[in-house]
């Protein structure tokens, strides 16, 4: 199997559109859940729809939160969540 890397440049507009768009749907995946509870990167990566890279460098840049516990990097989709909408909402300022 090959590699290949697709790069396209979105508007500011079909950005927004996109994280408003992955919000809501990870929105409704938590309210459906039972109980709060942590997940690790792939699984948030899942949940997204992004890649486990994309969950790992938004991590690293400080846009994320995340715990550790061991050995283990966790994340609270609710937590997630909430950092997500108030990046967008600074990069929408």
């Amino acid at each position: 199997m090959s590699n290949v890397t697709i790069t396209t440049v979105l508007s500011d507009d079909d950005r927004a559109a996109i994280v408003h768009d992955v919000i809501a749907a990870f929105r409704q995946i938590m309210a459906e859940a039972q109980e709060p509870r942590l997940v690790d990167g792939d699984r948030l990566a899942e949940l997204l729809e992004v890649s486990r890279p994309t969950v790992d460098r938004n991590r690293a840049d400080g846009v994320i939160p995340s715990i550790t516990i061991g050995r283990r990097r966790l994340y609270r989709p609710d937590a997630v969540i909430d950092a997500l909408e108030r990046q967008e909402g600074s990069t929408n300022a």
